[in-house]
Order: C-alpha cells, then structure tokens, then sequence
C-alpha cells in the first residue's frame, strides 16, 4: 500500500503496530466507529497523505492482518516475543526493523487514534523536511499535576508552586504525548530509542487527541463523531 508517493520526497515507511491480544477491548484495533475499523480509518488516512513510501501492518493476528490486506497495507507478522501483553512498542518497533533492513525512516501511527488528520502527518512531514529526526504528536495541556507519594500518601505539586498557583493565562501550560503518531529513524530504534537526535513535535488540537484505550474512550469517540 502507498499514497502515490512524489519524486523527490523522503522515503518513510508508514507502520501500525495492531496486536491481537488487546486487553482493554477485545480486538481493539477492529473497533468499528461510522462502520469502519480503528484499523482503516488509519490507513485510509496514510493513504490519502500521500507521505508514505509503504504502508505496514505489525500484527499476530489473522483477522486484523486480513483486514490490513483489503486496505491494501502489507502485512508484518510479529514475533512472539514482540506479541506479548508485556512487550513495548520499542519491542515491536525493533522486531520490524529487524525483519525489514531497507527501511530508515518508521512512521509510527497508532489506530487507536481514530481523529488522526491528514493536516498532521503533513505538518510532521514538514518537521522531517526540515532535518528533524524524530517528530511526534502531543497535546498542550493546562492542567496542574501533583504525585502522591507511597506508603507514606503525602502529596506534591510537580509542575508548580502551590503558593503561587499561575492563571491559565499566565502560563503556556504543558506538551503532552497523545500517541497518535511517532516519526523516528531507524538507528535510534536500534539504540533504544523512539525520540532522538532533533526533535520536533507536532501539537494536535485537544478535540482530535481522544486516544481509545477502554470501552469508554470508544464511546466517546462514536459520540464525537456521530456514531452513538
């Protein structure tokens, strides 16, 4: 599967890692929202970009790797090990690469964000244009953070002074991840590593940033999109 790929632009290979065993949801990444999967409603999105040299599906399943083929992604089957309840996405990340050494450039799309917009893969693209190494999605967020501290259930503010609590106004507030896409290359993946070298960053508006992780989240995400 590509997008049309233009001469002369970066050869990046687009990824979705869409295990079978998800806990939240059973098949999570076949989830439907509008009729369609958590799955398409992504490639269709990479697809329409017409950013990505390949598109790829990392999966251990054969359900999803059926629906990746009628999308017509190719299909990665991942390791064992790489297909655990405990293995990271650095794991499976590593496991394609691995199986895959023409690739240098990995964009990491996470299905489970079904807002994903063709406005930022552009915008991330123009990041990689620009040298950057690893570009990733966040959200700016204006919330004030306190972590609790075990056994003792003492509390401290982490991202202020209690005695001088800012106004919204007064701060820029906080970047935060929101998991719906990792660009980054394939010697840091090497290295351990998913952001690296230049960064760059891609702010996602908060309406777009719902991540689908329980059954909750994908209520309200039909909700949002006029499904419920």
């Amino acid at each position: 599967m590509n997008g049309a790929l233009c001469p002369g632009k970066l050869n990046v290979t687009g990824l979705i890692l869409a295990r079978g065993g998800s806990k939240g949801i059973l098949l999570k990444n076949l989830a439907t929202i509008n009729g369609r999967s958590l799955l398409t409603l992504a490639l269709e999105k990479m697809k329409h970009s017409k950013k990505f040299r390949e598109i790829w599906v990392s999966t251990d399943s054969h359900m999803i790797a059926n629906e990746a083929t009628k999308c017509g992604a190719k299909v990665h089957w991942r390791s064992r090990m790489s297909a655990t309840d405990t293995a990271s996405s650095l794991v499976a990340l590593q496991d394609f690469i691995k199986g895959h050494k023409e690739f240098d450039r990995i964009g990491l799309i996470q299905c489970t964000s079904p807002f994903l917009a063709v406005k930022y893969l552009n915008e991330a693209f123009e990041h990689l244009q620009q040298g950057y190494d690893s570009v990733f999605s966040v959200t700016r967020e204006f919330k004030l953070r306190w972590k609790e501290n075990r056994p003792e259930k003492t509390f401290v503010a982490v991202n202020f002074d209690p005695a001088r609590r800012p106004r919204r106004q007064d701060w820029d507030g906080e970047l935060v991840e929101n998991g719906m896409f990792y660009f980054t290359r394939r010697h840091l993946i090497s290295r351990g590593l998913i952001q690296g070298g230049r960064i760059g960053v891609v702010q996602v508006e908060r309406k777009d940033s719902l991540e689908v992780d329980n059954p909750a989240d994908l209520n309200l995400a039909r909700y949002q999109s006029g499904d419920l």
